[in-house]
């Protein structure tokens, strides 16, 4: 006895809700491997160098701040105050500072995972003003040796002993021992020549190896930063965009330039020790990795429901048209053949381009349908037009995948226009009738 519409209509949306743990399950093994591919890139990031943010170089001034103590007389019990002396070292950043950078860019894999590493060669000019040395009011000096600091995010990405110059002179840099930890960790101090009066500036020479990303906080009054590398895929962001950038198939170029009123954020986020965990107050450049084949297969499983629903909607359509009926086992294994051609995609995806793994998973997919529907309706040109009508879908979807700017109003479309075929297709059936006989 035939089923009526309606009953059939339940047991359709019941065997989608069954192909869903199978495709739950697919996207469960895609989050594996996206966590797999972060884990690989944070190990390498580790052993060869970190993302960089180069801060500095300023100079810590020592000076000597009287500050009101209160506190209790134990004798008579009442509040007194005294002026106690604290040794402090206060940053100075340069009048204007300038950062040349060129990085020479590879990939890192570990099996199938790999992460953009670079070496660079930074040079680094700092201008100071007379009277960097003066305290400010009410401190006074402090007898000590004044500082140069520099602080890199990653010590480890050192290929070389950075070389730190005021004109002829070559500063010595402390040893990590001398080094407060008031300062910090990933940071490189000198001290300043006890002869050293009015304007100067130092020079710094950096081989830093990293890995993601390259970046600098802008603390100068005058902030001029040019960065050029052989990677075709970088992404300017941070506190602002380059004035100037080139971006070509051979590398690219960005230039910034800022002022102390623009980056007073990142200069008062620095503060005293040139610290400044926000990544928005610097001046950054990533190396951007390609849409990767597990990002796009995750983008594509997103339409599986539509893919799923559309291709059992055109059976039931076939159903009601051609009044030959489909059993819902033969349902259920044209939509796990669907369901495998994710999975054949996330496999593929891994080790071949994704044009190439959809391509190849759509065939798989597309050609096992044919055959088994050319036997399921006792007809290979019923058969194989489904199975074309599905390589039309397959190839719809693609097309959606790679025009971001236009993915709604293509999915949209698509389903508006399925939705009209099957209400002009059908605008003659009694439904009424086709109840009654199932019943």
């Amino acid at each position: 006895m035939a089923q009526s519409p309606l009953k059939k209509i339940l047991i359709i949306a019941g065997l989608m809700l069954v192909l869903v743990v199978p495709l739950l399950m697919i996207q469960a093994k895609i989050n594996e491997r996206q966590q797999r591919a972060m884990l690989v890139s944070a190990q390498i990031s580790d052993q060869y160098g970190g993302e960089q943010t180069l801060s500095g170089p300023v100079i810590l001034v020592p000076q000597v701040r009287p500050y009101e103590v209160m506190y209790t007389d134990k004798e008579t019990g009442e509040p007194r105050s005294r002026v106690e002396a604290r040794h402090e070292r206060v940053a100075r950043v340069p009048e204007t500072l300038a950062i040349d950078g060129r990085l020479r860019t590879r990939t890192l894999y570990r099996g199938i995972y790999g992460t953009p590493v670079y070496r660079s060669q930074l040079n680094v000019e700092a201008a100071f003003p007379a009277g960097w040395g003066e305290p400010r009011e009410p401190a006074f000096r402090d007898e000590r040796d004044a500082w140069l600091m520099l602080r890199v995010g990653d010590l480890r990405g050192l290929a070389e002993r950075p070389r730190l110059r005021i004109g002829d002179r070559t500063l010595t840099l402390l040893e990590p021992d001398e080094i407060p930890d008031s300062l910090g960790g990933n940071v490189l101090v000198a001290r300043l020549p006890d002869d050293l009066t009015g304007p100067f500036t130092v020079s710094v020479e950096l081989n830093l190896n990293g890995s993601r990303s390259l970046a600098a906080l802008p603390l100068a009054k005058e902030t001029r930063m040019m960065v050029r590398g052989d990677w075709p895929h970088p992404g300017f962001t941070g506190l602002l965009l380059p004035a100037e950038r080139e971006v070509g198939d051979d590398g690219f170029m960005g230039r910034w330039y800022t002022n102390s009123l623009a980056a007073a954020g990142a200069i008062s986020c620095a503060g005293d020790n040139a610290l400044c965990p926000d990544s928005q107050k610097a001046l950054r450049v990533e190396l951007v990795q390609p849409v990767t084949g597990l990002l796009s297969s995750e983008r594509a499983l997103k339409y599986s429901y539509l893919i799923v629903g559309l291709t059992f909607a055109a059976f039931f359509l076939f159903e009601v048209m051609r009044r030959l009926p489909v059993h819902p086992m033969q349902y259920l294994l044209v939509g796990l053949a669907l369901a495998m051609f994710y999975l054949l995609l996330v496999a593929l995806g891994e080790h071949l381009d994704f044009a190439w793994a959809y391509g190849l998973g759509g065939v798989a997919c597309v050609g096992v349908i044919g055959v088994y529907l050319g036997a399921v309706l006792r007809s290979a040109r019923a058969g194989w037009g489904f199975a074309g009508a599905e390589a039309l879908v397959l190839a719809l979807i693609y097309a959606i995948l790679n025009a971001e700017d236009f993915a709604l109003l293509m999915g949209s479309s698509l389903l508006f226009v399925t939705l009209a075929t099957v209400m002009v297709l059908t605008r003659h059936v009694d439904w009424s009738a086709a109840q009654t006989r199932g019943r």
